[in-house]
C-alpha cells in the first residue's frame, strides 16, 4: 500500500503555485496589520483573555505542586508555565519557571542528578508567585534573583560552571 501511495504522490515546486495575493495587495495588507487600530484591537483581545490564561496557569501550578518527585512531569509543567505566564501577566512566575527549566536542562546535559531540595524551592516559588497579588512584584523579583544565584552555584558545584 505504501508503495502505491509513493507512486501516486507528486512533488510540486513552491514557485509553481499561483500567488495568493498580489504584491500591491500584500503591501496594503501589511500596512493594515501594522496600523494602530489593529494593534489596539489585538491588545484588547489579549487583555480579555488574561483571566482565562491566569486560570490556566494556576491549573498548571496545581499540577506542578502535585507532581511530587516526578521530575519529568515537573519539567514539562514548568516548561508550559514559562511558555505563557508572561502573557497572563505573571512575569515573575514565568521567570522562576524558566530558571527551573534551565537548571534541569543543564543538569541533564552534564549527566548529574538534580538537587531535589532546589527543585522543591523553585516549585514552591512558582506557586507563590502565581498566587501573589500584583503589588508583590518587587518581592517576586528578589526571590527569582536569589533562586537564579542558588541555581548558578549548584551548577558550578556540579561542574557545569
Amino acid at each position: 500500500m505504501k508503495t502505491a501511495l509513493k507512486q501516486m504522490a507528486q512533488i510540486i515546486a513552491a514557485d509553481t503555485y499561483p500567488q495568493m495575493v498580489s504584491r500591491q495587495n500584500a503591501a496594503r495588507a501589511m500596512q493594515t496589520l501594522r496600523s494602530a487600530e489593529v494593534a489596539a484591537n489585538a491588545q484588547a483581545a489579549m487583555d480579555a483573555q488574561v483571566p482565562a490564561m491566569r486560570a490556566a496557569i494556576l491549573e498548571y501550578v496545581d499540577e506542578l505542586e502535585n507532581a511530587q518527585s516526578d521530575m519529568t512531569k515537573i519539567f514539562e509543567t514548568a516548561h508550559e508555565i514559562r511558555g505563557f505566564a508572561e502573557s497572563a501577566g505573571l512575569v515573575t512566575t514565568g521567570r522562576i519557571a524558566d530558571i527551573l527549566c534551565r537548571y534541569m536542562d543543564d543538569m541533564e546535559r552534564i549527566k548529574k542528578p538534580v538537587d531535589l531540595t532546589l527543585v522543591a524551592l523553585n516549585v514552591s516559588a512558582i506557586g507563590r508567585a502565581a498566587r501573589a497579588e500584583d503589588g508583590d512584584v518587587a518581592m517576586g523579583d528578589a526571590v527569582a534573583a536569589e533562586l537564579a544565584a542558588l541555581v548558578a552555584r549548584r551548577l558550578t558545584d556540579a561542574g557545569h560552571g
